[in-house]
């Protein structure tokens, strides 16, 4: 019984998924803080590409 529980502990397969977990959520929450930072350069792009194609369809 104790060879098994050490076999058990030593056994690293499977690791992968909970990096790749930890990885992915710190990933998110850094993508959370930043993305509100660029909101009103994204809005001010489409604005200024919007008024480009009504300047140039002459609305």
């Amino acid at each position: 019984m104790l060879d098994e529980l050490r076999k058990f502990l030593a056994d690293e397969s499977g690791q992968d998924f909970g990096e790749y977990a930890l990885i992915f959520g710190a990933i998110g929450v850094i993508a959370m803080a930043v993305i509100p930072q660029f909101r009103e350069a994204v809005i001010n792009a489409f604005q200024t590409g919007i008024n480009a194609l009504n300047m140039a369809s002459g609305a």
